[in-house]
């Protein structure tokens, strides 16, 4: 035989044998794990890179008829042809999506494969970064972060100005809270406008939604004048862009500010203020998600932090999509699970503040000095590190992502009465709102 037919016959036992791991590696999740409850050495062994492959063959959730409990008010608007395209751009996200997570799910030494990559690129100098809103860019100090390309929000922001209208018509303040993008003026100057547009994206929905006269609290250019001797990046994880506990904390401090002035909520900021919370510090524990893709080879695991208070506490915390309802102190509403392991591929640190991405959390506060409101957040990824410290300010708090509440808005904003709706949101938009899913971030019906 020439070298050509022993390389395709070995090329051919490898896919064979890649099938064959694949395929046992499901067995003993479906079948051994998830429907014989089998949990031995044997089991291990199989899933000796995964140890929480058996927690991902489920939705996090629970299925709840949201839209059943908070019906929408208008009919489903009939189908057009942009509408059609939207929804299969968006069908194609999904799936692309969910065969990454397979792989990554049941191909055995998938992260070890990764890395092997990633030691190739590294050694003969190939550092060619597609420029894609899921595409990792590396800033000069070594911080990641995803590009946000040129794209007109004009439609999102005609739909955040209309929702705050209706909630001011149900007798709520509202106010819109951008986050912060992930670059900043005085280093990144040669990137804003080329690479990256979530400035100009950030800009253009304060300035839009002031226009309408929608109240907006603007937190970037305040974190310069508050943390002139630290570099902009350093307030968020370096291989993943949200903010670090510590500003997450700040930007609830800032909201409390706004609550009190603005608001005219009699708000004691105590709760919110860094000098009366314990850290308790995690070193080189977290690899976000844009770490988790360069992974440890081409960057550093972050430290990680959770914050505990030094004041009493005592709360009603309430997840209906996991079946959490129980009463404590703020630790709560931790989801300690995340910290159990250092696994940079595995786990998440992140996702223990607040349970991560939830589509429904209620939280009653026992303080007595806490002030009697009832607000309604409505948020993404980033407030999981600032509403749950917010919250031990006011009475009633409820927590809501749009991206996995599949009911109403508006209906759950008539039936609970609010006496605030925050809107503490992204204005990294590269893609028009889908509405057929009731996934999109900023689909405010």
């Amino acid at each position: 035989m020439s070298m050509r037919d022993y390389i395709m016959r070995f090329c051919a036992g490898l896919l064979l044998f890649t099938f064959f791991m694949i395929l046992l590696r499901w067995f003993t999740v479906v079948v051994l794990i998830d429907s014989c409850k089998w949990d031995n050495e044997l089991t291990r062994l199989v899933l000796w890179d995964n140890w929480r492959l058996p927690e991902l063959i489920h939705p996090r959730e629970k299925n709840i008829a949201w839209a059943s409990l908070y019906p929408f008010q208008e009919p489903e608007p009939e189908k057009n042809l942009l509408a059609e395209l939207r929804q299969q751009e968006n069908n194609l996200r999904v799936e692309q999506s969910r065969f990454a997570r397979w792989s990554q799910t049941f191909l055995p030494g998938y992260t070890s494969i990764v890395e092997t990559g990633r030691r190739y690129d590294k050694l003969i100098g190939w550092d060619i970064r597609p420029i894609a809103p899921e595409g990792v860019q590396v800033l000069s100090d070594g911080w990641l972060f995803y590009p946000s390309l040129p794209f007109d929000i004009h439609e999102q922001l005609a739909e955040t100005a209309s929702f705050a209208a209706f909630c001011q018509e149900q007798g709520a303040k509202f106010l819109f809270v951008p986050n912060a993008p992930a670059l900043d003026t005085k280093t990144d100057g040669h990137l804003i406008g080329r690479l990256d547009f979530c400035l100009q994206k950030k800009d253009n929905m304060v300035q839009g939604l002031q226009e309408r006269g929608v109240a907006t609290l603007d937190l970037y250019p305040r974190m310069h004048e508050d943390f002139p001797d630290t570099p902009y990046h350093q307030l968020f994880f370096r291989t993943d862009h949200h903010w670090l506990p510590t500003t997450g904390l700040y930007a609830a401090l800032q909201i409390g500010r706004w609550l009190q002035t603005e608001g005219g909520v009699p708000l004691i900021d105590t709760p919110l203020r860094l000098e009366n919370y314990q850290q308790k510090i995690y070193p080189a524990y977290f690899l976000g998600s844009q770490g988790k893709k360069l992974t440890t080879v081409l960057t550093q695991p972050d430290d990680f932090m959770l914050l505990y208070p030094q004041f009493p506490t005592y709360l009603h915390y309430e997840i209906p999509g996991l079946d959490i309802d129980t009463y404590g102190d703020f630790s709560i509403t931790y989801d300690m699970h995340e910290v159990e392991r250092k696994d940079f591929y595995g786990s998440n640190p992140y996702a223990a503040y607040n349970y991560a991405d939830c589509s429904l959390i209620h939280m009653e506060n026992f303080a007595p000095d806490a002030a009697n409101v009832k607000i309604l957040v409505v948020k993404d990824s980033f407030t999981n590190s600032v509403a749950p410290f917010l919250a031990l300010c006011v009475k009633h708090m409820d927590i809501l992502d749009p991206r996995w509440f599949k009911g109403s808005i508006r209906s759950y904003v008539q039936k609970t009465k609010p006496d605030f709706v925050l809107v503490i949101h992204t204005v990294k938009i590269d893609y028009p709102i889908e509405r057929e899913s009731h996934q999109n971030g900023y689909d405010f019906r």
